[in-house]
């Protein structure tokens, strides 16, 4: 019976937006500006160990989640400004056909960033579609500059865009992304079906932030949590269906059942449902993800 899965191989992409760091930290070369950390999309899915086989995360999802949802944890690192976007409801994405459900996503900066979270104020669609036409749509938008680990959640409806920085992002299992903003570069942007589902409100970027290091956040799909290990403890962590373990700083431990894994900085372990708790230990720091559906 197997209690954790690990990646047997990298699932990277290059970007063209990419920054330095990710490649720098997986060790490998090329524009890397994302990680997809034990991925059960079946787009893009990880391959890991299970059974004595090799297999696609998405194959064995339903058999090692307990009913839950699946969930997305990928490391983004923007070197220049990420298009300006939008995703949808899960009503959303039903009502416009689309495949994949809609999008809830959260961030933790895992460096210096900088970032746009919703409108400054209430904004007419009109108002938002001449701003697209004129190039100037940043405008209209609320610019946050980050320290080191701090949180954002980013529900569905709400516009944002990564400018710079290192990410650790958890969304639903979604690969739903309306373009609506890419600063005059010429990519498709994808403005009839994200004027569906736009919140054009005011946005208090401060309502949506959270401190990972004192609190979890709670979101409708997901909760997540950073925790700082020490070597000279060992802490239970309880598994209701399945979790993430993301490791940003130092490296982890997880033991279940005489079951062992080790996660160095930049790599992510999935508890699967066969262990209703498992024993964390390390010197760093961790981002624990748990499905709420």
């Amino acid at each position: 019976m197997k209690y954790f899965l690990i990646q047997i191989e990298e699932n990277l992409v290059e970007k063209p937006w990419a920054g330095d760091t990710l490649s720098k930290l997986k060790g490998v070369v090329g524009e890397i500006g994302e990680s997809w950390e034990i991925s059960p999309h079946p787009k893009r899915p990880s391959l890991v160990e299970y059974e004595g086989k090799i297999v696609k995360m998405s194959d064995v999802f339903e058999e090692v989640s307990a009913g839950y949802k699946p969930l997305l944890v990928k490391f983004i690192d923007a070197g220049e400004k990420l298009s300006v976007q939008v995703h949808p409801s899960d009503e959303d994405a039903e009502k416009l056909g689309e495949e994949d459900r809609g999008k809830e996503e959260a961030w933790i900066t895992l460096n210096k960033a900088e970032l746009m979270v919703g409108f400054k104020k209430q904004v007419e669609r009109e108002e938002f579609l001449k701003a697209v036409e004129e190039l100037r749509v940043e405008e209209l938008l609320n610019k946050v500059e980050c320290e080191k680990y701090e949180g954002y959640h980013i529900p569905p409806k709400t516009v944002h865009a990564i400018c710079r920085g290192l990410i650790y992002e958890i969304s639903t299992c979604s690969d739903i992304t309306y373009r609506v903003y890419d600063y005059g570069r010429g990519r498709e942007l994808h403005l009839e079906k994200a004027l569906e589902v736009i919140d054009f409100n005011q946005c208090n970027p401060s309502e949506l932030k959270f401190d990972p290091k004192k609190d979890s956040l709670k979101g409708e799909n997901f909760e997540i949590r950073m925790l700082r290990l020490f070597r000279s403890f060992t802490r239970e962590i309880e598994n209701k269906g399945y979790c993430y373990v993301s490791c940003v700083e130092g490296f982890a431990e997880l033991s279940a059942y005489g079951e062992r894994v080790k996660l160095n900085p930049f790599k992510s372990a999935f508890v699967t449902c066969n262990t209703d708790s498992f024993m964390l230990s390390g010197s760093g720091a961790v981002i624990v993800a748990k499905p709420r559906s």
